[in-house]
């Protein structure tokens, strides 16, 4: 039930981000269109699909969206700070896992820089633990060995290692490192977008991290002469914007937010 509640969420929330929005639109707007000509309201439909859709290939478009997401999330995190807080865990969240024919940095995937920013936070925590996530479903492999084999050849020892396989969203990661880390100081790594909702739900549990952003889109502006210039990047940008401002939304029907997110 679980894994079918999940899958019926990331179904359903496609057809909120851009690209699946306008497309369905436009095939509601070819319709109507179809069945009658005479009327405007499917050509309108099928326009008002393609405008968004530019709109939201802009650098420009997806800049501002996740630049609003990022100064939320501050700068990269001082290890000496770390440690005068007393961190003894690196958690590094949603370290997405394939393990079928790819090399071992590899089968992390984009989740490849918030590993490697963890990797150098718990170089510079003394006694430090490096906490990962991979979560799979059944028929995916997602194991504490292959998650370990990566961090091994670049020298992390095993027993500065902790896997958690079960989590296959933020929610999931709250509660499940809740379990290892308790009430303790830890540090959060997490891509910047997602990092206010990341605290926020895992304060909401009583925990305390540390916010160590990593993964960082709009430190910088696009050049001027590319603002207006749609392309596939920026859109893939301006959905992983969207698709965060989907989950905060979600969180507070479900009343694991409440009010704003706490200040970093």
């Amino acid at each position: 039930m679980e894994v079918a509640g999940f899958l019926a969420k990331k179904i359903i929330s496609t057809f909120f981000h851009p690209l699946g929005f306008c497309l369905l639109v436009m095939f509601v707007g070819m319709i109507l269109w179809r069945l009658r000509p005479q009327k405007r309201l499917g050509f309108r439909l099928i326009l008002l699909s393609g405008l968004i859709l530019l709109v939201c290939s802009l650098p420009i478009t997806s800049h501002l969206l996740m630049r609003s997401l990022e100064v939320q999330a501050g700068n990269y995190a001082d290890p000496a700070e770390l440690h005068r807080k007393g961190v003894r865990h690196i958690v590094v969240l949603a370290a997405a896992m394939v393990t079928q024919g790819k090399t071992p940095a590899d089968r992390y995937q984009t989740s490849i820089l918030r590993v490697l920013e963890g990797i150098r936070l718990w170089k510079a925590v003394p006694g430090s633990i490096l906490v990962l996530s991979g979560g799979a479903f059944a028929w995916e492999t997602s194991d504490a060995d292959a998650m370990a084999e990566f961090p091994l050849q670049i020298g992390i020892p095993r027993e500065a290692l902790i896997f958690e396989t079960r989590a296959r969203d933020t929610d999931d990661e709250a509660r499940l490192f809740s379990e290892i880390v308790g009430t303790k100081p830890f540090a959060l790594v997490t891509s910047a977008l997602h990092m206010s909702r990341a605290m926020a739900l895992f304060r909401g549990r009583g925990l305390n991290p540390s916010a160590c952003p990593c993964d960082f889109y709009a430190r910088d502006l696009p050049p001027v002469y590319s603002w207006f210039l749609p392309n596939a990047g920026s859109l893939a940008i301006t959905q992983g914007a969207i698709h965060e401002f989907l989950g905060r939304a979600w969180h507070r029907i479900r009343g694991q937010i409440r009010g704003q997110e706490p200040a970093l």
